[in-house]
């Protein structure tokens, strides 16, 4: 059994998806801390002015230790509306920019109160487009103990779940237990993703990388999948 477990980020990058392509369950970490001005509640897109950022507004004041599991989204006059006008104007035009907002139009335009639930719902409607099969579990339903923080929470869901093989990002490397995860029989594969080069609009521009997977499946439409997957853990002789 691989495991890989992440954030529930809000309309992750390409490597987000690589990462659950190549593991038997993926889940995600809603049960940690949320992060003001990062990834939760926020991503990249490259529109016509360069790059700009996708915001999902939220409650945070006051609330600086709430999990992402409780970030309530803030229903901010329209912002529903003017976030699909801001990927129409930078995606309208690209070669899969129609189906791109058909797939994300009845997320975005859903009445979710919870960021967690838009972010899950965002995240499996485009995990299902891609013909990724990996199901995915919530890690505050496999541990419920708050008191279970950081590598041990990690090293817990694994063996909840049945993981022999963690697939981590990184910087793993930097705060796992790896002797802990020995004592339970668990390996760690480190997920050192090599962000792939495809054709990007505006053309003869530099290409950039690392920014929310809807780029790729506006430039490339169904194809997006074989980028996704392009890139191989060497998984021999896990089982």
């Amino acid at each position: 059994m691989i495991v890989a477990i992440q954030q529930p980020e809000h309309i992750p990058w390409i490597g987000f998806f690589n990462k659950m392509a190549q593991c038997d369950l993926f889940i995600l970490l809603d049960n940690v801390q949320f992060k003001k001005r990062y990834f939760e509640n926020r991503n990249r897109i490259l529109g016509r002015d360069g790059v700009g950022w996708l915001n999902v507004p939220v409650v945070s004041k006051g609330r600086y230790r709430q999990s992402i599991s409780a970030v309530q989204i803030a229903d901010e006059a329209a912002w529903r509306r003017k976030y699909m006008e801001q990927l129409r104007y930078a995606y309208g035009k690209h070669p899969h920019g129609g189906p791109m907002l058909e797939l994300m139009k009845p997320v975005i335009m859903a009445k979710m109160p919870s960021l967690c639930e838009l972010n899950i719902q965002a995240i499996v409607a485009i995990r299902d487009y891609l013909g990724i099969d990996t199901p995915i579990r919530l890690a505050s339903e496999l541990i419920q103990d708050d008191a279970v923080r950081g590598h041990e929470l990690i090293l817990a869901l694994c063996r909840t779940s049945g993981g022999k093989l963690y697939i981590s990002g990184p910087d793993g490397s930097n705060y796992l237990d790896a002797q802990a995860f020995a004592r339970h029989n668990i390996d760690i594969c480190y997920h050192h993703f090599e962000h792939p080069v495809y054709n990007q609009k505006p053309e003869g521009g530099e290409f950039v990388s690392h920014l929310s997977i809807l780029d790729l499946i506006a430039n490339h439409g169904p194809e997006a999948f074989k980028v996704v997957r392009a890139f191989k853990l060497d998984l021999t002789g896990v089982e």
